[in-house]
């Protein structure tokens, strides 16, 4: 008998430990299970985008979808905008006037390719360093193929936004930010404007401004022209794909109907 009332302790030690041990996986389940349900729901929370604070609207909300068929995108695309002469020629020297003068004493540089013109403006500040601002007009690298066109990368990279301005332009903008150099994009049809730089003293709502002003008078200029009549255009243009078309904003269907009249 004393053998078992030894061994009670021991018993009751053993019971308290399997009690513990019980509890704790208890608690660790309940809270663990309950996070385990909450986890897929935390990517949901996204910080709000940058381009918000410029008036920016998701591209999907403001402009629709388009027709997935690429090959009703090629048969709409609008033919590139002539190259411009120059920076002057553009206006872009008195748009960005506000923004180039925050500048310690800028040097302005031009560049003129076969395909590409550059405008920028450089200056140095003892506190700051090197400071730069581009502007770059490249009329066959914009996403948007025709008025009002979505692109796929639009729909699905958070980067893309409209803003009113933009909009009404036909085209979308894309938010550009690195770790020294950030800039807006602009994707109009027949035209791609975007800007660079990296000081902080250029806000990204001024360089916005000044692009789309620039652009707007470029696309009044040189109204996107429509794609020249192709079997293969004339073969996609059904009123299925003109529906689609319309329904995303309406310009992509007036041309087409202009090539069949």
């Amino acid at each position: 008998m004393r053998l078992v009332s030894r061994d009670v302790p021991r018993a009751r030690w053993a019971l308290a430990a399997l009690a513990v041990a019980a509890l704790a996986t208890g608690c660790s389940s309940g809270p663990g299970s309950a996070g385990s349900e909450e986890s897929p729901s935390a990517p949901q929370a996204t910080p709000t985008p940058e381009w918000a604070d410029v008036g920016g609207r998701p591209v999907t909300e403001a402009m629709g979808t388009p027709s997935p068929m690429e090959q009703d995108v090629d048969a709409l695309r609008v033919e590139p905008m002539p190259l411009p002469a120059s920076c002057a020629a553009t206006g872009i020297e008195e748009e960005m006037a506000g923004v180039t003068g925050r500048l310690a004493e800028p040097e302005f540089t031009e560049v003129r390719t076969d395909t590409r013109l550059e405008c920028s403006w450089a200056g140095f500040d003892p506190s700051e360093g090197s400071e730069v601002v581009m502007v770059t007009f490249a009329p066959e690298q914009s996403l948007v193929a025709y008025s009002r066109h979505v692109p796929v990368q639009a729909q699905r990279d958070p980067a893309f936004f409209v803003t009113n301005e933009v909009a009404d332009l036909g085209g979308v903008a894309e938010w550009d930010a690195g770790e020294m150099f950030s800039g807006v994009k602009l994707h109009l049809p027949g035209l791609l404007v975007s800007t660079t730089t990296n000081t902080p003293r250029v806000e990204a709502a001024d360089l916005l401004e000044a692009v789309t002003a620039t652009a707007g008078g470029l696309v009044a200029e040189h109204p996107p022209a429509a794609p020249e009549a192709s079997p293969s255009a004339t073969g996609t243009s059904d009123p299925a794909v003109q529906a689609d078309e319309g329904a995303a904003g309406g310009g992509a269907g007036d041309a087409a109907g202009t090539e069949r009249g």
